[in-house]
């Protein structure tokens, strides 16, 4: 009986801890899901990784920072605490699966982090074209 009960406390442990993983995973589903805090983040990591490769192009402060409120503020509507909010951005597997996907959006466009010169001309072309990553930068 002992050996049954050991078992079953075993497995009720082992799915426990499974659940527990994917509710931890799924904390963020619905910041992942909402399309202006998706996109807003993406823009976030794709201006992030032209100023760390291109020093020709300088941060609109002013203009991120409303950007960033704004993701705030409808994280906060779908029902995110300021300290979940906090988390999701401290989060170091959400910002290795943001900076991926950030890459790959430069790679579509024909940048890489491995040439500065392919970014500067990028980040060029989204100002030039008034993108809401170009409306984020400007030329030194």
């Amino acid at each position: 009986m002992t050996n049954r009960l050991s078992l079953a406390t075993a497995a009720a442990f082992a799915l426990a801890m499974t659940l527990g993983q994917a509710a931890a995973a799924d904390r963020y589903d619905a910041l992942r899901a909402d399309p202006q805090i998706s996109n807003g983040v993406l823009v976030a990591a794709i201006g992030d990784l032209i100023r760390d490769n291109c020093p020709a192009i300088g941060e609109r402060r002013a203009r991120s920072l409303l950007m960033l409120n704004s993701l705030v503020s409808r994280a906060r509507t779908l029902g995110y605490s300021v300290g979940e909010i906090r988390a999701y951005v401290d989060d170091d597997a959400e910002k290795d699966r943001v900076k991926a996907e950030a890459r790959r959006w430069l790679s579509q466009q024909g940048a890489s982090a491995g040439d500065p010169a392919s970014i500067c001309r990028l980040a060029q072309r989204e100002i030039a074209a008034g993108s809401t990553i170009g409306r984020l930068m400007y030329e030194k």
